[in-house]
């Protein structure tokens, strides 16, 4: 028994600290921002707002320590990742301490401005004694809180990506089994509890797993010719999911979505017909939000997979691509493959979260509506569900490999 905890001493100890990261971050929802009331009101039905408090782990219905919750985090990363991968020789001169720098100064900034609209919403939980308070003071307070949470935030998911497991964006899997979870009991009475419904809903949740799960882990292998190696002796390749572009294009989208609606509020100003092409009881809504999801997916797997610097990489070491010349040609070859894999990995990812939109659209009933958001919540439910598995295989198998039948550590 000493000897297996001693030997997986490195899971237990992430897990736990996992774990610990995960009870801090909940305990901050529920801590509320002074002169606010807490008053938990994120609704089952399907609407922009749930979404994106539930897909960035935020609580936009009332005034805690952590409302803004990883969205502020999560887009600065991507946008730093992305800003520094596309310029490589310049990445290479900021040190480690420099890119943190820059990265906490952007989720400052990018706190601030998403506190701004937050905390006007928010006017409704000012507690009566607050309401006699001056109003800029108030919301002031409000600011400078929703801005130090969004921080606090970020340190949390940092340090549990270099100390836990499931990486920095595991802090939104208690918002995303509440999704899930508030989605099957707003159809309670409805689905739950009428036998033929609650099969035909285990069957399809079972089949869209499985579809889900298959893509999402299934790799497209590159064979790769290594200078020195002999491939008999050893496979080299390139891969790169089916799903290339992950969870991504579905929180962003539905912060391009909640945008307009974001910034009508601030200003006290409101356009229906604007509205109408970003809201998801409106045809035109449903059809703008699969062309935004099919369109980011399409951008976000040439974010995850540069063909450019992959054949740029290649020609450096020189390595090629079995059968095509390196430089220009290969980037050609693996442009048209992750173009492909980009096309059907976001067609897919569009059907699964506008398919109940439709449906429920075009019969009025809400229940279909309704799976819109138990759909999208599983998706992104896999992906961080993955991710822990791989931490977890990697830990666990870690003292295992053996090399010319010696085990690494402790072997015989």
């Amino acid at each position: 028994m000493i000897n297996k905890i001693k030997k997986y001493g490195d899971l237990i100890k992430k897990s736990l600290f996992t774990i610990l990261m995960l009870s801090i971050y909940l305990v901050g929802q529920s801590i509320p921002i002074p002169l606010h009331g807490i008053s938990f009101q994120i609704g089952s039905e399907f609407s922009m707002q749930n979404l994106l408090s539930l897909t960035t782990g935020g609580v936009f219905s009332s005034a805690t320590l952590f409302s803004l919750g990883m969205g502020p985090y999560m887009t600065v990363s991507i946008l730093i990742s992305i800003i520094l991968f596309a310029n490589r020789d310049r990445a290479s001169q900021f040190s480690h301490e420099q890119r943190g720098m820059i990265q906490v100064r952007g989720i400052f900034v990018l706190s601030f401005l998403q506190s701004i609209p937050l905390a006007y919403n928010l006017q409704t939980t000012v507690t009566s004694q607050a309401i006699k308070m001056n109003y800029f003071l108030v919301f002031s307070m409000t600011i400078i809180c929703l801005v130090a949470g969004g921080l606090l935030i970020s340190w949390i998911a940092s340090i549990n990506s270099k100390y836990g497991l499931g990486g920095p964006f595991i802090m939104i899997l208690p918002g995303i089994i509440t999704g899930v979870t508030r989605s099957i009991s707003a159809n309670y009475t409805s689905v739950i509890m009428i036998a033929s419904r609650l099969v035909i809903l285990i069957i399809v949740t079972i089949i869209f797993v499985f579809i889900t799960t298959g893509l999402y882990t299934t790799e497209y292998h590159v064979d790769i010719q290594r200078i020195g190696i002999d491939r008999r002796s050893k496979d080299a390749y390139y891969a790169f999911r089916i799903l290339i572009a992950g969870t991504m294009p579905l929180m962003f989208a539905t912060s391009f979505m909640y945008l307009p609606s974001y910034i009508m509020q601030l200003l006290d100003w409101k356009n229906d017909f604007i509205l109408s092409f970003f809201q998801l009881t409106s045809l035109r809504g449903i059809i703008v939000y699969g062309i935004i999801i099919y369109i980011l997916g399409i951008i976000f797997s040439f974010v995850n997979i540069m063909p450019e610097q992959i054949a740029q990489d290649l020609k450096e070491s020189s390595d090629y691509i079995v059968g095509v010349n390196p430089g220009h040609d290969s980037q050609r070859y693996i442009t048209r493959r992750v173009f492909v894999f980009a096309i059907l990995g976001s067609l897919y990812l569009a059907t699964v979260v506008i398919t109940p939109l439709l449906i429920g659209y075009w019969t009025g009933n809400e229940i279909y509506t309704n799976f819109s958001n138990y759909f999208a919540m599983l998706f992104v439910l896999i992906s961080i569900l993955d991710t822990v598995r791989q931490d977890i295989d990697f830990l666990y198998y870690k003292d295992n490999y053996s090399l010319f039948n010696i085990k690494l550590k402790g072997g015989r």
